[in-house]
């Protein structure tokens, strides 16, 4: 081989050395390059944390107005907070809310509040909604509810208040308007001054308990010699207990339930099927949980006054088992 070609052969070479060193350093620029590890991600707190803390808020709400701790219940608030009570005027600002309650309990020294939570539905990481129903008791022992909308936000990782409605409180079922007349429930013997007499009385459930229904039968020698009954329910424009009575021959009329410490006296007025008007007051007096007496007093029939029906004692029946 000549000189020449092999100096074009080594120029060759050396082309395609140069070449593949380009290529081995394009190569080695485009591949990854090691980098430092990132730091860690904080891991962000569960939904199920999350509530836990929100119930949270509601207990140390509730352990604060129990004792009478304006200054605890402000520090639940966010500094720009807005709250409507249920007389729907607004109190704007931490500061604001903190001395509506101060007032609030000193006005009602002695009161204390329980919380039920019905939901609570998170928005996002951040905000979440709480409903619930609020009950307040007196020193007296006497106690009103009202229903809350709040809406909670986390702000430098703590969870706050923002902004909050309470309105009046409307059950979902007439139930608890009644409640205080559930020992009704069950079957009743009224005494009888004829011992051939059988009376008796039965209350019970209806319509998903938002009514109470009764049903009342007088029978001598083996007949039905009276029955008829009531339609117990509550009027919510009344804001009172109010019932239907009926009887078997067409009469009806209606009753106004009012509680007198521990008695109760329905003011009552009707019409009988010949078309006469009646009115009477009629009076419930338990003895206790298994018996009380009715009377019924002040009677008129067609204006004219009739004599009081004296007091009887009505017993209850032991169910069958």
């Amino acid at each position: 081989m000549n000189k020449r070609w092999k100096l074009v052969r080594l120029k060759i070479t050396v082309l395609f050395a140069v070449a593949a060193g380009i290529v081995l350093l394009a190569n080695h620029n485009l591949a990854p390059k090691a980098r430092a590890a990132d730091p860690p991600v904080a891991a962000k707190p569960s939904a199920a944390a999350d509530e836990k803390a929100i119930r949270a808020t509601a207990d140390e709400f509730v352990k604060a107005f129990n004792s009478g701790d304006a200054k605890a219940i402000g520090t639940e608030w966010s500094v720009d907070a807005e709250y409507v009570d249920e007389l729907g005027e607004l109190h704007r600002g931490r500061a604001s809310i903190e001395d509506y309650y101060a007032k609030l309990l000193k006005e009602h020294k002695g009161a204390t509040i329980a919380v039920k939570i019905e939901s609570i539905r998170f928005l996002g990481p951040d905000v979440a909604i709480e409903k619930g129903i609020a009950t307040d008791k007196s020193p007296a022992g006497e106690k009103s509810a009202s229903r809350y909308t709040v809406v909670h936000a986390r702000r430098n990782g703590k969870w706050e208040m923002v902004d909050c409605k309470d309105a009046p409180y409307v059950s979902a079922a007439d139930e608890d308007y009644l409640k205080d007349l559930e020992w009704l429930v069950g079957e009743w013997k009224i005494d009888s001054p004829d011992k051939a007499e059988d009376r008796r009385i039965k209350f019970e459930w209806v319509a998903g308990r938002n009514f109470l229904k009764s049903n009342y039968n007088v029978i001598k020698d083996g007949k039905a010699t009276l029955t008829g009954g009531q339609i117990i329910g509550w009027h919510p424009k009344r804001g009172q207990i109010v019932s239907m009575h009926f009887d078997a021959n067409g009469g009806f009329g209606n009753d106004a339930w009012i509680k007198d410490g521990s008695k109760w006296v329905l003011e009552a007025s009707g019409i009988f099927r010949d078309g006469s008007d009646t009115t009477a007051v009629n009076i419930i007096t338990p003895i206790d949980a298994n018996s009380f007496t009715w009377q019924s007093v002040k009677r008129t029939l067609d204006g004219v006054s009739l004599p009081d029906v004296p007091s009887v004692k009505v017993t209850r029946l032991k169910a069958a088992k």
